[in-house]
């Protein structure tokens, strides 16, 4: 084995360097065949056979790449495979906004284009038009905002997976990845409740019933929840308790009775599902302040009343008859 080879292990194998050994050999004799080549070249057959083949890829796909010399035998093999299996015309619709742009992206980048990878983030950002602006004005730490980060990343070529995403927004790949498969699933479900209420402890709780019943079993309860919903001003913790069935019917509350307490300044509240009616003690606070206003006049309001009954105008206007 030749111990002087011109590729070791660790050096990048770019096509257009495979290529200009090759040729430069075979003009000065050193080796008459591919085979008698690769030894000293420090390439395996294929390798030097894919590497004489980058001049065959469409030249729209080679401009796509920052610099030609990033193109590998792994390139234009992927390459290759994927204009043999989806045609021609299909990858070249996959780059044509890329190349309309002008765009440079790096290795992983195009190939994950010219294989259609980057599809699922064009659909996630199609219903957005003016997505770059909406980006800006969502909360920067919701679970939308940094799916839409990850998938107008991958669009532009910025990155093709979670870890790449992760480094350059110094995320967590675990935020990130969790973000869009919240989105996701959130997309898929009906209306439910507000998105702004789709933070990532509810999407998480989501992700497990997902989990745990199944997309289409889950898309089936949710369909019924939201026809039986349907008017309703809902929560995320409202619907979350309606997926684990754990929500309280009205026919549950329909016994509740107050009671005095020790002392003059104590009710007792009694009624089935305390603990869930407790959830709510701030509705019933507001409601119970809104009553004392109906029944109780302040002490405004009775001066008020004193001074009206005495002003000139309120005598000649409604003069007062006595019976005689």
């Amino acid at each position: 084995m030749n111990k002087h080879r011109l590729f070791g292990p660790n050096l990048q194998r770019s096509c257009i360097l495979i290529a200009a050994f090759y040729e430069r050999g075979l003009a000065r004799g050193d080796w008459t065949t591919q085979a008698g080549a690769v030894d000293t070249l420090g390439v395996s057959p294929a390798e030097l056979s894919l590497a004489l083949k980058m001049d065959e890829l469409p030249a729209t796909v080679i401009d796509l790449f920052n610099a030609p010399a990033e193109i590998t035998p792994y390139s234009v093999r992927v390459i290759r495979d994927v204009i043999a299996r989806d045609g021609l015309e299909t990858v070249l619709q996959r780059i044509e906004q890329h190349v309309a742009d002008g765009s440079k992206l790096s290795m992983r980048a195009v190939l994950a284009t010219v294989k259609g990878q980057v599809s699922p983030s064009k659909r996630a950002l199609s219903r957005y038009p003016n997505i770059e602006k909406k980006i800006l004005k969502e909360t920067e730490d919701s679970p939308r905002n940094i799916a839409d980060r990850y998938h107008l990343g991958v669009t532009k070529g910025h990155w093709t997976s979670y870890s790449g995403c992760a480094r350059a927004l110094n995320i967590s790949r675990k935020k990130i990845r969790d973000a869009a498969h919240i989105c996701a699933l959130w997309l898929s479900l009906p209306n439910l409740f507000h998105e702004a209420e789709l933070t990532f402890a509810v999407g998480r709780k989501l992700l497990a019933l997902d989990k745990d019943c199944g997309r289409q079993v889950l898309l089936q309860r949710a369909r019924i929840i939201h026809s039986r919903m349907r008017g309703i001003e809902t929560t995320s913790e409202t619907i979350l308790r309606e997926f684990n069935d754990e929500n309280v019917r009205p026919s549950d509350l329909s016994c509740v009775r107050i009671r005095r307490g020790r002392g003059t300044k104590r009710l007792i509240i009694e009624c089935d599902h305390a603990d869930f009616l407790f959830q709510y003690r701030r509705e019933l606070e507001f409601a119970i302040r809104s009553a004392l206003k109906k029944i109780t006049v302040s002490s405004e309001q009775i001066e008020f009343n004193r001074l009206w009954s005495n002003h000139p105008y309120f005598k000649t206007s409604f003069p007062r008859y006595s019976v005689t």
